[in-house]
């Protein structure tokens, strides 16, 4: 493993499978992430517009990507995500294999 250089994990979530699976393939096709792993099976508990506590089953994405790749992932999460204010967060990468950073170059190309 190496230190990371830019390449991020974001994780979102969305209502369904079927959702999520659209969302994800977009994302690859627009060469926007170079892997979208689809979790369904998610239950998210929060508040949302009263004191009332919402227990919703939610698909996790996980997002493979590059910082360089942000400003436009943020406009297609604007265009394409069926949420009002949908969950996006960042982990850079502190370690990858360098095989892997390689091949997710190319593949954002």
């Amino acid at each position: 493993m190496e230190p990371g250089n830019g390449e991020l994990l974001l994780i979102t979530t969305l209502d369904s499978e079927e959702s999520a699976t659209g969302f994800a393939r977009g994302l690859i096709e627009s060469r926007l992430a170079a892997c979208a792993t689809v979790l369904p099976g998610g239950r998210s508990f929060y508040r949302w517009g009263d004191d009332t506590v919402r227990d919703d089953p939610e698909v996790v994405v996980l997002i493979k990507t590059h910082r360089s790749k942000l400003s436009e992932i943020e406009r297609y999460f604007r265009e394409y995500h069926p949420y009002d204010c949908p969950e996006l967060i960042g982990l850079d990468l502190s370690a990858i294999s360098p095989a892997y950073r390689d091949w997710l170059q190319r593949e954002l190309m």
